[in-house]
């Protein structure tokens, strides 16, 4: 057995799990057009669609990620994070619009929606 066989298991479970990741996230966002676009839209099922995306989301980044560790080692060993906090600050903010759209977007509820939309990328984390 040659050394690029130990590591090649490894690489082929990290392809196979962004493959998966990647295609529950599309999964997710397809979903998550159609409960938007629905004629009359429930913001109950929109904000469930919107964790799932954003579960999924993070789920995804993390099997990229891995897949990327696995196949462009860097020489310092350290892997930048994808989760800075500007990128979860900007995650929070695309989902408070999309609440507030969902919405008919009402004027005085940026607040709300805000905390809604951190709630959500909270709870996507810590499921992921």
């Amino acid at each position: 057995m040659s050394l690029a066989e130990i590591g090649s298991p490894t690489k082929r479970e990290a392809r196979r799990a962004y493959q998966q990741a990647f295609h529950y996230f599309s999964e997710c966002v397809r979903h998550l057009q159609s409960v938007i676009h629905d004629p009359h839209p429930d913001l109950a099922a929109i904000e469930a669609a919107l964790l799932e995306v954003e579960k999924a989301r993070v789920a995804y980044d993390r099997r990229r990620d891995a897949l990327a560790r696995q196949l462009l080692p860097l020489k310092s060993g350290v892997f930048p994070s994808t989760d800075s906090q500007a990128a979860v600050s900007e995650h929070v903010k695309d989902i408070a619009e999309i609440l507030w759209e969902a919405a008919g977007k009402p004027d005085g509820t940026a607040a709300d929606d805000w905390r809604k939309a951190e709630e959500i990328v909270k709870r996507a984390v810590a499921a992921a």
